[in-house]
């Protein structure tokens, strides 16, 4: 295989791992563990409206979004999980997914808790090739000293290192093993091809809902729901929002709610949020079975 393909391979598959890590598809949306002899059972998805919209939207606005809640909860959907849902729309859920994380459990004294955050950038194919070469030369300096270290850990008897499920039985056995791990180190940082990151996480945060409402909201019931009518050809009409509303077809109780909670600069359509979802089915149907898959079982247990 040429490198070019051996390297689009790589990148499609590293990109897959990362997408699936950054929308929180390698966690457990529902936790579950013993306690004092019985099992519970605790859900990610709030019991309320994300606070970041309280924050951010005024009164009516905000009455505005509780009111689209009701309109999918009535076509189907579980209030706690479209308000999950609506939560991976926040600027706090969006800074996750791009690779933000906060250093220490809580700020010292006099601090902001915004001080504690960071961003790693992703390493480049350049940072990985030295990651290669640190890699292959000590694993060459420690075949090169292989007895000496041997003497050093026979004469200290200090402690082998152990893995969770495995130990060295001796130090010429540490020494193949490091020998060996340093090896399949240089082979993965060769093998590495940096995914745009950017481009792949962009807008992720709109699929929770709108795979959400595709596979468990009544498109009939949507279909039903209508606004005050304004005619058409009123001079009111021309300058009323409640007239862009009027006879809402399936899918714009969603795009109307996706649109007021990320703002007038990202409004979505529904053919633009239906060809979102398309496009991440097509490119990554394994994390989009995953997807809806969390999605379900939230849903199951909001049911309950």
């Amino acid at each position: 295989m040429a490198r070019s393909t051996t390297e689009r391979t790589n990148r499609k598959a590293i990109s897959e791992a990362l997408l699936a890590e950054r929308l929180g598809l390698n966690d457990l949306w529902i936790e579950r563990w013993e306690e004092n002899g019985a099992w519970r059972e605790e859900s990610c998805a709030p019991d309320q409206l994300p606070g970041f919209l309280r924050d951010k939207l005024e009164k009516d606005e905000v009455k505005e979004v509780e009111d689209k809640v009701d309109q999918l909860v009535a076509a189907g959907c579980q209030r706690p999980v479209v308000y999950f849902c609506l939560e991976q729309l926040s600027p706090a859920s969006d800074w996750i997914r791009s690779g933000g994380h906060h250093k220490g459990a809580q700020p010292r004294l006099g601090e902001e808790y915004d001080s504690q955050k960071q961003k790693k950038p992703i390493a480049t194919r350049e940072d990985m090739a030295s990651v290669a070469g640190s890699a292959r030369a000590a694993r060459r300096q420690i075949h090169r000293h292989k007895s000496e270290l041997s003497l050093v850990a026979e004469a200290s008897k200090g402690a082998l290192p152990a893995g969770i499920f495995t130990s060295a039985e001796n130090p010429e056995d540490a020494l193949l093993l490091l020998e060996s791990a340093l090896s399949w180190v240089a082979k993965l940082a060769d093998a590495y091809a940096a995914p745009m990151e950017t481009t792949l996480l962009k807008s992720k945060g709109v699929l929770y809902l709108t795979l959400y409402v595709a596979q468990h909201a009544d498109k009939r019931k949507l279909r039903s729901l209508k606004a005050k009518s304004v005619p058409a050809d009123s001079k009111r009409a021309s300058g009323d929002k409640r007239a862009k509303t009027t006879n809402l077809p399936a899918g714009n109780v969603l795009a109307d709610l996706v649109s007021y909670v990320m703002g007038a600069k990202a409004s979505w359509s529904p053919s633009e949020l239906k060809e979102k979802l398309g496009l991440f089915r097509q490119d990554h149907p394994r994390l989009y079975r995953l997807l809806d898959q969390k999605l379900t079982e939230l849903h199951k247990f909001a049911s309950r």
